[in-house]
């Protein structure tokens, strides 16, 4: 008689990469559906944060405070970038949300500062008073952040 606790069989082996593949599919599927729930949720945040800004603008609040959601960016297109001496309005990063919408002008809350991001995880706002966020975007590393509004310049910088 052979022993054979050792040795695992073909039908065991194949039991267990199958458990393995099977407990790996089932935790991405989770990952996958908090990570969608989570990015939802800021995009909710962001719009709220985006309405209670148009709410203040057109209330000519002199600062609003924007709390949500972390870590993203709040930027207005076209930007106007200084170089050198000159200011110089940059028309290559425009979301497709707001030149679609035929809009001259938007102020956007997105995951990531560019066009790209805003149309696929971003809110975008019309302003009909050609705002400019000073340096184009402004993250939101540790909320809440103070916007300081100047309206004869129509500038928006951090406070």
């Amino acid at each position: 008689m052979k022993n054979h606790k050792g040795l695992l069989l073909p039908e065991e082996t194949s039991k267990a990469i199958l458990a393995v593949i099977g407990i790996g599919l089932l935790a991405f599927l989770l990952f996958s559906i908090y990570k969608n729930e989570k990015d939802s949720k800021d995009l909710d945040f962001a719009k709220e944060s985006l309405d209670f800004m148009a709410k203040e603008l057109n209330a000519k609040s002199s600062e609003i405070t924007v709390y949500n959601p972390k870590g993203w960016n709040i930027g207005t297109w076209p930007h106007d970038v200084e170089v050198g001496f000159i200011l110089k309005t940059v028309q290559f990063q425009y979301p497709k949300s707001c030149s679609n919408l035929g809009w001259n002008k938007c102020i956007c809350i997105c995951k990531e500062d560019n066009a790209e991001s805003c149309d696929s995880n971003g809110i975008c706002l019309n302003t009909e008073e050609k705002f400019q966020i000073d340096g184009g975007n402004i993250e939101m590393t540790n909320p809440p952040v103070t916007l300081e509004i100047n309206y004869p310049t129509k500038k928006i910088s951090e406070a």
